[in-house]
């Protein structure tokens, strides 16, 4: 039995070892349209779609987009300026458009691997062992685009 615990505490810390997030708010965390407006301000432009699978919310600010589904949880951001830190639970300070590359050589977890170069810049991923993989886009050594996908 103290086994089964054990395991069970060694994959529940692996789960969170790598906490996705935007300014603290987690991916998977629920908010209200009151909420999100609170903790970030009114967004430049919002959709709402109603489907089969809930409500599917964006708040577009500026470039960046944080995407809301099943009515309410967190799932997905694409930062593309300085306004939002992502992985503030994770680093120190979070990481922000505009950070060199460089900054992030020292992670617990590894150092950023090099993915492809596109024709917005070179890509990197964060966590790699990890299904909940971080993207960056780099420009000259300078972090352009930070993005995350909830996986399917």
């Amino acid at each position: 039995m103290k086994k089964i615990i054990l395991i069970g505490f060694i994959i529940a810390l692996s789960i969170n070892a790598f906490a996705q997030d935007v300014d603290g708010m987690r991916v998977d965390q629920k908010m209200t349209y009151a909420q999100v407006v609170a903790k970030f301000g009114k967004p430049d432009r919002y959709h709402k779609v109603n489907d089969e699978f809930g409500t599917s919310e964006e708040y577009i600010y500026g470039n960046s987009i944080l995407h809301f589904e099943e009515t309410g949880k967190f799932k997905n951001f694409v930062i593309r300026d300085r306004r939002f830190a992502a992985l503030t639970l994770d680093i120190d300070g979070g990481i922000r458009v505009g950070d060199p590359l460089s900054e992030l050589d020292n992670l617990k977890s590894g150092k950023p691997q090099y993915v492809n170069t596109d024709e917005d810049g070179e890509n990197y991923v964060l966590y790699p062992k990890c299904n909940d993989n971080v993207y960056l886009t780099v420009k000259d050594g300078i972090i352009v685009t930070i993005f995350y996908y909830y996986p399917v």
